[in-house]
């Protein structure tokens, strides 16, 4: 019992400071955080869902939707909704995404991102059970809209990629009259991945996924990806807090592809057993991608 008590004491100090949900299939979502992979991969469209720690009444859930496209002149353009519930707070980030491509030789590109986004904020505390006659100024129902910017980077070669990406430049308040240690933090995403090939049909992915925020403490997580015949994927990822998760990945079509992740807690598992989170992503690829200036010269000199 002390044990639970402790841990729940943790969560909600936690859930006080949490900003952004991380998604533990965000390797795959990129769109969503560094507006430089607008257009990357051509037109998509990518969704995603978590319920993070299922058992628990009013637990966090996040869910995602981005759409991408490649046009012409080496442009990309984006749209993406990111929307956070928990307990009584509930926000909603939605943002535009413009990317450029920069072409380095016949294999490396450097994509640069710029995103212009809008926070939209509310937390209901009419329900919030008050044990004191005296009246809590704090109770009242909050709502804000904070508008912020973003910048991202990508580099793509045959054998390596790195992103990086701050989609939020301004720690923006949530409310003016009342203290909050919720705000609109400034957060600095990185991601790599080397693809190594084992066998004909079989590679491997080491990808390496750092998320750090003033005032909250940093995540880091290690994932190895299997892919078999560049169709079925299955990855075993360690993270800060030791969470480890389990991810699978199929193309079901060249057009479709869906994904799982489960996440369960290490060390005090008698206590944290219950604490899972569950994840799913798809994607839709429409179209291929939008021929760059380079690419329309060198097919007319063909």
């Amino acid at each position: 019992m002390k044990k639970h008590f402790i841990f729940l004491l943790f969560v909600s100090v936690q859930l006080i400071a949490q900003q952004d949900t991380y998604l533990a299939l965000i390797d795959y979502q990129m769109p969503l955080i560094n507006p430089a992979h607008a257009g990357a991969e051509g037109q998509a469209f990518n969704f995603n869902s978590r319920n993070q720690w299922a058992s628990i009444d009013q637990s966090p859930k996040t869910i995602s939707f981005a759409y991408s496209l490649a046009r012409g002149n080496n442009v990309g353009l984006g749209i993406s909704v990111i929307s956070d519930e928990v307990f009584i707070e509930k926000q909603t980030f939605v943002s535009v995404d413009f990317s450029y491509k920069l072409t380095l030789d016949n294999d490396s590109n450097i994509f640069l991102g710029l995103k212009a986004g809008l926070n939209s904020f509310r937390a209901n505390t009419t329900n919030l059970t008050s044990y004191s006659q005296t009246v809590d100024p704090a109770k009242r129902d909050m709502s804000r809209l904070n508008p912020n910017v973003g910048v991202g980077v990508l580099y793509q070669n045959n054998s390596f990629w790195f992103s990086a990406a701050m989609p939020r430049l301004f720690n923006a308040k949530r409310n003016d009259e009342i203290y909050l240690n919720a705000r609109d933090r400034v957060h600095f995403y990185m991601a790599m991945g080397v693809p190594l090939k084992v066998k004909e049909n079989l590679n491997i992915e080491p990808r390496f996924i750092y998320r750090n925020s003033s005032g909250i403490k940093s995540i880091s997580e290690g994932v190895i990806w299997a892919n078999y015949k560049m169709k079925y994927g299955f990855g075993v990822g360690i993270r800060t807090a030791s969470i480890i998760s389990y991810k699978t990945k199929c193309d079901l079509t060249e057009m479709i592809s869906i994904s799982y992740s489960y996440d369960t807690y290490g060390g005090l598992s008698n206590v944290m057993s219950q604490l899972s989170a569950h994840e799913f992503g798809l994607i839709i690829r429409v179209g291929e991608k939008a021929e760059t200036e380079s690419e329309e010269e060198q097919a007319t000199a063909e």
